[in-house]
């Protein structure tokens, strides 16, 4: 079987087996094979990630990403408390309760998606201590790894009001 393409030329005749459908299942079934584990399972879990392996405790605790990652949620909780807590303050004595509750909200989605979009490739971005805990739950970070998150979260969220408020 035979594919016919036209060029400036001439007419070409392609063998099938070299056309772009064969070369799109080529690569499909290449990037099928890599998906695969160690086992010959496939992964089904986008969650479970091969790129980092299972370590224990004292082995995650070693490493520089762990504590480039703890050192991150503190400073993205710092961030948002200030921020959120800054744009409430900053509204005015007299402000209307409309406008403090506009600015507050405004502070708090902004900031949000600044922070999300700055620490989101470091930590993962939790910055709340119940997205933490919800996290460790469903087994995407490790127990020790949600324990040191809420800790640095809630540092974090203390320094920002006592730098704000003092």
């Amino acid at each position: 079987m035979y594919l016919h393409t036209m060029t400036d030329e001439s007419l070409h005749t392609i063998p099938l087996e070299h056309n772009i459908d064969y070369h799109i299942m080529s690569l499909f079934e290449r990037l099928e094979a890599m998906r695969k584990d160690s086992h010959g399972n496939a992964i089904n879990n986008r969650l479970s990630s091969t790129l980092q392996p299972k370590r224990n405790m004292q082995g995650e605790i070693r490493t520089l990403e762990f504590w480039r990652s703890i050192i991150s949620e503190c400073l993205a909780s710092f961030f948002y408390v200030f921020i959120v807590c800054g744009a409430a303050a900053g509204a005015g004595v007299g402000a209307s309760v409309s406008s403090v509750l506009l600015a507050t909200a405004l502070a708090s989605g902004l900031a949000m998606t600044a922070l999300t979009q700055c620490f989101i490739h470091i930590s993962g971005a939790h910055i709340n201590p119940a997205v933490t805990l919800a996290a460790c739950i469903i087994r995407t970070v490790s127990p020790i790894r949600a324990a040191m998150y809420i800790t640095a979260q809630c540092g974090g969220g203390i320094a920002g009001a006592a730098l704000l408020y003092g």
